[in-house]
């Protein structure tokens, strides 16, 4: 069974509240106990949270107090989940079908709640510091989500003012300052761009075609 199977099947037994042994969960889903860590911490770095119990009946357990409040995801991540579905979970011989469309669901349901969030504290957060970034923090987003090349004008220590071509692919912020993560054509490479030393950018008519991995595959 493929490691997202795993990792779902996972969560799928924990949602029943109870706590779970270690050897349990590894002789379920027939893997062995350092795996199953493993997923703990996969799915965590994911927005999924997992208690640890200690103790002669400790084990493992949902954390039904953080699970509610962010999925973690974005939205690359979400895309290759719903490509998952496609592939897996509408075969009629998929064990767990109905319970991992029930997950993707609530996920993009939350995605969508939580990025109206992030969007709205991001945007805040702009003005209070760079009123004057309201604009490009706006069409910078629009872009991400029609996939469409920017053209900036940007400034660095290191290489002063430069002209560049770049796929936005993710907003956020980091020590009261707001950066987006993107492709250079420049560098044909991933690079993060401070949005306060963007000098000048024009929303481009051309498309990239495939959206940006932001995570390499080990």
């Amino acid at each position: 069974m493929s490691k997202i199977a795993n990792m779902l099947n996972m969560v799928t037994l924990l949602e029943d509240g109870k706590v779970h042994s270690l050897l349990e969960i590894s002789q379920k889903l027939e893997v062995s106990t350092r795996m199953i860590r493993c997923y703990k911490q996969e799915l965590e770095q994911a927005g999924i949270y997992i208690k640890t119990i200690k103790g002669l009946h400790g084990g493992y357990a949902l954390d039904g107090a953080l699970n509610h409040i962010d999925v973690g995801l974005t939205e690359n991540e979400l895309t290759i989940l719903n490509l998952v579905q496609e592939e897996n979970a509408l075969k009629e011989n998929f064990l767990y079908k109905k319970e991992y469309i029930s997950i993707i669901e609530k996920i993009n349901g939350n995605y969508g709640k939580n990025k109206k969030k992030q969007d709205l504290k991001g945007l805040q957060q702009i003005m209070s510091i760079h009123p004057n970034l309201e604009s490009l923090y706006k069409e910078m987003r629009n872009a991400i989500t029609s996939q469409n090349k920017v053209w900036i004008q940007y400034y660095s220590v290191h290489s002063h003012i430069t002209e560049r071509v770049i796929h936005p692919a993710e907003l956020f912020d980091y020590c009261k300052e707001s950066y987006v993560a993107a492709f250079c054509e420049k560098r044909n490479e991933i690079r993060l761009f401070k949005l306060a030393n963007i000098l000048d950018y024009k929303i481009l008519q051309e498309n990239y075609l495939e959206k940006i991995p932001l995570k390499k595959d080990k």
